[in-house]
């Protein structure tokens, strides 16, 4: 699959992306709702993208992780993130975008992108995502994608990035063998 959309490019996170990202990922305006609003450094975030370049840890190693940066297709500006685990037979999808990107709908041409590449390369049956409940934002743009709400009952086992009392959002993945 092509690592491009009508006005995104896609890099597989490695170091580099770190320097490149660091304005719009170390602004206190993307964590408001996220990490209790701590903002990372920058040397935190350089060893976060060296840890997501090395991909999952042996203690994790049945996980397939996805990580990566997003720029734009006009200038090759680093605007964000996007992220998957794939764990067995579901994906949880993340996404963080500079504030000045905010309202583009670029994390929506992001998150379309990883999907269809998650569709196509790991047997997945169910995408998964979870949001803080006052990220009105990210909550919306997982209803415009197709995702509903999932009662706790319905939640799997292990979500890696839940928070307590995050909402977790679910979608079945429409792989192209054309099983949802």
């Amino acid at each position: 699959m092509k690592p491009e959309t009508e006005r995104l490019f896609y890099e597989r996170i490695t170091l580099h992306h770190a320097e490149a990202l660091q304005d719009e990922l170390c602004d206190p305006r993307v964590y408001e709702h996220i990490d209790d609003g701590k903002v990372p450094t920058p040397g935190e975030l350089r060893a976060s993208f060296v840890r997501r370049e090395a991909g999952a840890p042996s203690h994790r190693s049945s996980e397939t992780w996805l990580d990566f940066a997003v720029r734009l297709k006009s200038t090759g500006e680093g605007i964000g993130r996007v992220e998957a685990t794939v764990l067995g037979r579901q994906a949880e999808l993340a996404y963080l975008f500079g504030y000045r990107h905010w309202g583009h709908a670029y994390a929506r041409e992001a998150v379309q992108w990883l999907e269809r590449l998650i569709a196509e390369e790991h047997a997945v049956d169910d995408l998964w995502a979870t949001v803080h409940p006052g990220n009105r934002r990210s909550m919306a743009l997982l209803n415009r994608l197709g995702y509903a709400e999932a009662p706790r009952s319905r939640w799997p086992t292990r979500l890696t990035s839940h928070d307590e009392g995050d909402r977790v959002f679910h979608r079945p993945c429409e792989r192209p063998d054309g099983v949802a």
